[in-house]
């Protein structure tokens, strides 16, 4: 699977505003980009952030991410009787950018990088994974989580 995004403020000559911290992209999570805590990477605060490293979490103008995954059934037993699928995985993505003059070397540059193995299933709510991840390549501010637990809503 693969998501991106990019913020690009409208002025109409002034009328509208600049983009605020709401307004920017936030990325990482079990769902997202596993290894990482959400709104684990990209541009950071130089202060606060207590409960992770790095500062807080500012957002960014430019994301991606993508992510492949290869899954089985059990062959027998509780596991396969219930549908859940033992799976590996490798993902990455990167969180770019609060000034509005980026380049690719940025964005390829900042790229991070997991790979691992989880198990997961389907309930009438959505999907539940649980996760181990190895973060292969991050920056010294992101803030990473080996182990996860994810839960997917669906709807419709």
């Amino acid at each position: 699977t693969c998501s991106g995004g990019i913020l690009r403020p409208l002025s109409f000559s002034g009328l509208c505003r600049s983009p605020t911290i709401s307004d920017r992209f936030f990325v990482g999570g079990p769902l997202q980009l596993r290894g990482f805590l959400p709104a684990g990477i990209g541009p950071r605060s130089k202060t606060g952030g207590k409960t992770v490293p790095g500062g807080d979490a500012m957002g960014g103008n430019l994301f991606y991410t993508a992510s492949v995954a290869a899954s089985v059934l059990p062959p027998s037993g509780v596991l396969a009787d219930y549908g859940i699928r033992l799976f590996a995985f490798g993902n990455l993505g990167t969180l770019v950018g609060t000034q509005h003059h980026l380049n690719w070397m940025q964005i390829a540059q900042s790229t991070r990088t997991a790979a691992g193995f989880g198990i997961s299933g389907g309930t009438p709510m959505g999907r539940v994974e649980l996760t181990y991840a190895w973060p292969l390549r991050y920056g010294p501010r992101d803030a990473r989580r080996n182990l996860q637990f994810g839960f997917g809503f669906s709807y419709g």
